[in-house]
């Protein structure tokens, strides 16, 4: 099976976006396509680009580099954005569907802003350990910098602690963020689940950096977090934390994968469809 991607990042998180518009998948397996177009092209996820049938707006659904789906993911969001106006939407202010629910989401010149909706379930768990929801959960450590190793090794060991994650009410393990202050605002090296490693950024991460900052650190919004992959801007809209930053095209990609379907579904609908907003 080839398929055709287009291959972006936001802020260095990489994906590939696959168009279902142009190339529809239903009845495939998504999983185990993503697995295997993150592999031959070293991304971090797949975006999953489409119209939302009930909806009849733009969706994205986000799979991470391992086959695992998320319900949102920031920098995705961000290319996703991106990718839609760019190539459908007549606009620059939309919403798109996500597993975490409708996101309004905005281009401005050569960024693009994301809503991730409210702040959810913050609490503090330690002296310098905090948890929040910001689309998929985080746990924030505050303190001073750290090296990239000392955060790959702490943060796969919070990230694998059963006792911790089901405490938190997330026993399929939890993104975590280290962060300190700089001259600018806060540095921020994230641990991602699916990744299983430090990523160049998070943008859902990012977020829920910069609410414990305010909390902790007494700073306001906007905070500007720099990440290996570059700066964030995170605001506060309506009282729902929005982030913005840029998007970069890498060019187009094809990859190839053992025809592979969740179960048999006959016929699997390829017409050709194109949707403008």
């Amino acid at each position: 099976m080839r398929i055709k991607a287009t291959k972006m990042d936001g802020c260095g998180n990489s994906f590939l976006v696959v168009d279902e518009m142009n190339t529809p998948l239903a009845g495939f397996d998504r999983s185990a396509i993503a697995k295997a177009l993150a592999n031959q092209h070293d991304t971090d996820g797949i975006l999953y680009v489409d119209v939302d049938q009930s909806e009849k707006m733009p969706s994205m659904k986000i799979f991470d580099c391992d086959g695992t789906e998320e319900t949102m993911c920031g920098n995705g969001l961000r290319c996703a954005t991106r990718y839609f106006r760019d190539t459908y939407v007549a606009y620059d202010n939309f919403s798109i569907v996500t597993g975490d629910g409708r996101k309004e989401v905005s281009v401005i010149n050569d960024l693009t802003e994301v809503d991730l909706g409210v702040v959810r379930d913050y609490r503090q768990i330690s002296d310098h350990m905090y948890f929040v929801f910001t689309g998929v959960p985080h746990i924030v450590v505050t303190g001073s910098e750290i090296t990239l190793e000392h955060a790959r090794i702490m943060g796969k060991s919070l990230r694998e602690d059963r006792s911790l994650c089901a405490w938190v009410g997330h026993p399929e393990g939890v993104n975590v963020n280290f962060i300190w202050r700089d001259q600018e605002g806060i540095a921020v090296r994230t641990f991602e689940v699916g990744v299983e490693d430090v990523t160049l950024s998070c943008g859902t991460g990012s977020a829920a950096s910069a609410f414990v900052a305010t909390q902790v650190f007494g700073i306001s919004l906007p905070v500007i977090t720099h990440s290996l992959g570059g700066r964030l801007r995170i605001s506060e809209i309506g009282g729902h934390l929005s982030i913005r930053g840029q998007t970069r095209y890498q060019g187009k990609v094809i990859g190839f994968v053992n025809t592979v379907y969740s179960k048999p579904i006959f016929p699997v609908d390829h017409r050709h469809h194109q949707h403008y907003w």
